[in-house]
C-alpha cells in the first residue's frame, strides 16, 4: 500500500537553550558576554571594534569531522580575500568545535591557523578564534551573540541543529543552496537563511548552470553581501535583518511543545481516515 503525507518533523532546539534565546534581544548581548569562552574573549578585546559593533564573529561551530566539512570554512575563508577582507570589515573568524577524526581535525585546525596568520598588509594584525570543545548551553549563547554571520560549511546535512541554535539568537546563516541542509526546511530557503552556491564558489563542480539560490552563486556576490552589510541602510544589511528576524521567529516558535502537537495532529488524521 502506498504511503501518502509523510510527516517530516524537524528536531526542536533544546529547552535550556530556548530559554536562553527567549531571554535575549536581537540588539543585546550584555547577559552572556561574562560566559564566553577565553579565547574568544581575548580576541574580542585585542580590537579597536568592541565598543561600537557588538557582533563581532564570523563563526563555523560544527564537529571537527569529514561529514562537517569545516576545511571548506577555512576555503571559503580564503576565497573571500583571507583574514585581511575580514579585517578590513571588522569580523574576527572563529571556529569552534570537538575533534571527532582525530588526524583530520588536526589538519584543518592547522590550515585554519596558517591562512589566519598570513596575508595581512604590512603592519596590520587581526585576531582568530579556535575553540577545541563543545560548547555548552551559556558558552553557545555568548558565542551566538557576538556572531555576525554562520557558515554552515558541509554541502549535504541531514538537519544541523547549530542552524537553527544560531537562528535562535538572531545571527543568520549561509548555507550550501538547494534543500541539501535538512535544517533549511524549518528555517525557509531564502528565508531565514542565506542560500549560496557553496560548491560552486569552493570549486567543487563545473557545471555552467547556477543552482537557484537567494543571493547569487558567485564570490563576488558573497563578498559584497558581507562587506557591505555593516553598513547601517544598506540594501545587504536589510537582507541579512530581514533573515536574521525571520530566522529567529521560526526557530523560537518550533518548541518542544510545538513540534509534540504536530505530531499528535498528525497521529490523530492517519487514525481517523483509517
Amino acid at each position: 500500500k502506498k504511503i501518502k503525507n509523510v510527516l517530516i518533523l524537524p528536531p526542536s532546539l533544546r529547552g535550556d537553550i530556548l530559554d536562553l534565546a527567549q531571554k535575549n534581544t536581537l540588539d543585546s548581548n550584555e547577559n552572556y558576554t561574562q560566559f564566553l569562552p577565553p579565547e574568544a574573549a581575548n580576541a574580542i578585546k585585542s580590537t579597536t571594534l568592541q565598543p561600537r559593533k557588538k557582533r563581532l564573529f564570523i563563526s563555523c561551530v560544527v564537529r571537527l569531522s569529514p561529514e562537517k566539512s569545516p576545511h571548506h570554512f577555512v576555503s571559503l575563508i580564503q576565497k573571500l580575500g583571507g583574514v585581511d577582507f575580514l579585517r578590513r570589515n571588522g569580523l574576527i573568524p572563529l571556529l569552534c568545535g570537538a575533534k571527532s577524526v582525530g588526524c583530520y581535525a588536526d589538519q584543518v585546525l592547522a590550515d585554519f591557523e596558517y591562512v589566519c596568520s598570513r596575508g595581512l598588509s604590512q603592519g596590520s594584525v587581526w585576531p582568530f578564534v579556535v575553540i577545541k570543545h563543545f560548547l555548552g548551553p551559556k558558552e553557545l549563547a555568548a558565542v551566538l551573540t557576538r556572531t555576525a554571520i554562520n557558515i554552515h560549511p558541509c554541502f549535504y546535512d541531514a538537519y544541523g541543529m547549530t542552524l537553527v541554535e544560531s537562528a535562535a539568537f538572531g545571527v543568520p546563516s549561509i548555507v550550501n543552496n538547494g534543500g541539501k541542509v535538512g535544517a533549511v526546511s524549518l528555517l525557509g530557503s531564502g528565508k531565514g537563511c542565506i542560500d549560496i552556491d557553496l560548491e560552486r564558489i569552493l570549486e567543487y563542480h563545473d557545471d555552467k548552470k547556477s543552482n537557484d539560490c537567494c543571493y547569487g552563486s558567485g564570490i563576488e556576490e558573497l563578498k559584497t553581501l558581507i562587506s557591505k552589510s555593516s553598513r547601517k541602510g544598506s540594501h545587504e544589511s536589510r537582507v541579512l535583518g530581514a533573515v536574521a528576524e525571520e530566522a529567529r521567529s521560526r526557530a523560537l516558535n518550533w518548541d518542544e511543545m510545538t513540534c509534540f502537537r504536530s505530531l499528535v495532529a498528525y497521529l490523530n488524521k492517519i487514525n481517523a481516515d483509517s
